[in-house]
């Protein structure tokens, strides 16, 4: 069976969402240990073995303790040299010091006393409350395996949500080291943070909540429309777009959080439905952006029974989000416009988008609405919303069905999940022009990276999909093999930290699966 990624994804999503796999009681890639079912690769607490902990300065990383980011291996022991007296700015006798009795440790410098206005003492370590993953929020409150400290909060700078384990993993960005997976709901399609909650948008038409520090699943949740696909949280306010429902819903926080150091919605958050919008049958919206106060959707359409109920881009106004009302609709260009490979008809479909210095930008794959095969090459569709002109922006047959868009600093970097040939049993047997594409300042093309298995070996096979962008890194979910690439941006270049090429480190395993694809519904950073 011939078909493209995004038919794919949305044909996926429709047979799962109902159906979760069935497997044994723990989930994939974890074990039992007592009461718990724990992943030995990564869980500080149970490293390699069930019982095996590392210490509060070690992190668990393929199923071995070492030291976490921040520390340094002095004598056999990890230890921060940035407030450590015993071996401040570096290890005693070889360039660090130890501080003497009456002085503490602050940025790797002995002094009297903490000097710092964002200092905290901790005994006689001067941290930052705010940052500090040993001291996160309060002296002495370390954060578990990999995670970072924002605001007083341990959490994970990325998360990716994996939905045929039913599972979400968190990444410290930087070191690029993986949490434990954590089983959330059945099949989670994305996530975003709300306060110190963090929600999962779960194909079972429901979203989810977990405590943002150890996504330990609270009992506040929502139900949605069918196929919820993509979430945006503007606090108080979250939007979601239901892909089979054809809407646009949104829900508001009505409560406050609560006072103290606890946890600030200790059973969850209640949200209440309060607008929506339909955008009308086979419309099937997929991705949205916020510009100001109108969302920009795409309308992927119903690519089985009318594809031409979708290929454009609304334009909802949400200064009044329990009235969100829609306030335009940009047409996408169809026909020769988008050169169709010989003997092929194509139709355009969005589905990512992302706005950069007031303009909108939306992935448009080019497909053949009769075998939703890839039809032509890649393009972008470039629209300005204040003279309403849309254009293409061609990407080339090395960028086929063009999938996932967003920003990094100047440019923009685009995902294509390729040309892809699944089995009936949704395998990925072959795939070409799947990897990333970097457009500069201008909107050309300026650089371009294929993700492919290296000549000569065998790999499951790649396909670029949804990704999110942490400084100049971006970590690119995998549609087949659960895998969460690494592609750095260097100037008008890409340079894949984690991936497949020779010499970069390998991709992160954030979603294994024994058997099956295994999809990265979504990779979110969290702010």
């Amino acid at each position: 069976m011939r078909a493209s990624t995004v038919p794919f994804l949305v044909t996926l999503s429709l047979l799962l969402a109902g159906c979760p796999d069935e497997g044994p009681l723990c989930a994939e890639g974890q074990t039992r240990c007592g009461d718990a079912c724990v992943d030995l690769s990564s869980t500080s607490s149970h490293c390699g073995a069930c019982g095996v902990a590392c210490s509060a300065t070690e992190v668990c990383v393929e199923g071995a303790c070492r030291c976490r980011s921040g520390a340094t291996l002095c004598g056999g022991q990890c230890v921060v040299t940035a407030s450590d007296p015993s071996h401040c700015g570096g290890c005693a006798g070889a360039g660090g010091t130890a501080c003497a009795p009456d002085q503490v440790c602050e940025q790797g410098q002995c002094k009297a006393a903490c000097a710092l206005a964002s200092s905290e003492r901790c005994d006689r370590s001067c941290v930052d409350l705010d940052t500090d993953a040993f001291h996160c929020g309060a002296c002495g409150s370390v954060c578990a395996d990999s995670r970072s400290c924002r605001g007083g909060i341990c959490t994970y700078d990325v998360v990716a949500a994996c939905f045929n384990t039913g599972q979400v993993v968190g990444i410290h960005a930087g070191p690029d080291v993986k949490g434990p997976a954590v089983a959330v709901g059945t099949s989670p399609q994305t996530v975003a943070r709300m306060q110190d909650v963090l929600l999962v948008l779960d194909a079972s038409m429901r979203l989810r909540q977990t405590r943002l520090f150890d996504y330990g699943e609270l009992p506040a949740g929502n139900t949605t429309g069918l196929v919820p696909n993509h979430l945006i949280v503007e606090d108080p306010h979250v939007f979601i777009l239901n892909s089979t429902s054809n809407t646009l819903q949104v829900l508001r926080r009505d409560e406050e959080p609560t006072g103290g150091n606890g946890p600030r919605f200790p059973d969850g958050i209640t949200l209440t439905n309060v607008g929506s919008v339909n955008f009308g049958a086979n419309t099937n919206p997929y991705g949205f952006t916020l510009l100001g106060l109108d969302v920009y959707i795409t309308l992927l359409g119903n690519l089985r029974t009318d594809p031409s109920a979708g290929g454009r881009v609304v334009r909802v106004s949400v200064a009044d989000p329990a009235a969100p009302v829609i306030t335009g609709t940009f047409e996408l260009p169809t026909g020769e416009a988008l050169k169709p490979f010989p003997g092929r008809t194509t139709a355009p479909s969005p589905t990512g988008i992302a706005t950069r210095q007031g303009r909108v930008y939306a992935a448009l794959g080019n497909l053949d609405p009769k075998d939703f095969s890839v039809g032509g090459p890649g393009f972008l569709a470039r629209i300005d919303p204040a003279t309403r002109a849309v254009d293409l922006l061609e990407l080339g047959e090395g960028c086929l069905n063009p999938f996932w868009v967003m920003p990094v600093g100047e440019r923009l970097l685009v995902s294509c999940s390729g040309g892809a040939i699944y089995d009936r049993n949704f395998n990925l047997i072959d795939v070409r022009g799947t990897g990333l594409m970097l457009l500069g300042p201008d909107d050309r093309v300026v650089a371009s990276l294929a993700l492919r298995c290296p000549e000569g070996t065998s790999c499951p096979l790649p396909s670029a999909g949804r990704f999110s962008v942490v400084g100049n890194r971006a970590y690119v979910g995998d549609n087949n093999a659960g895998r969460v690439f690494v592609i750095e941006v260097v100037g008008d270049s890409l340079v894949e930290r984690r991936g497949l090429t020779p010499g970069a480190e390998p991709p992160i395993l954030a979603c294994p699966r024994g058997n099956g694809p295994s999809l990265v519904g979504d990779v979110v950073a969290i702010p």
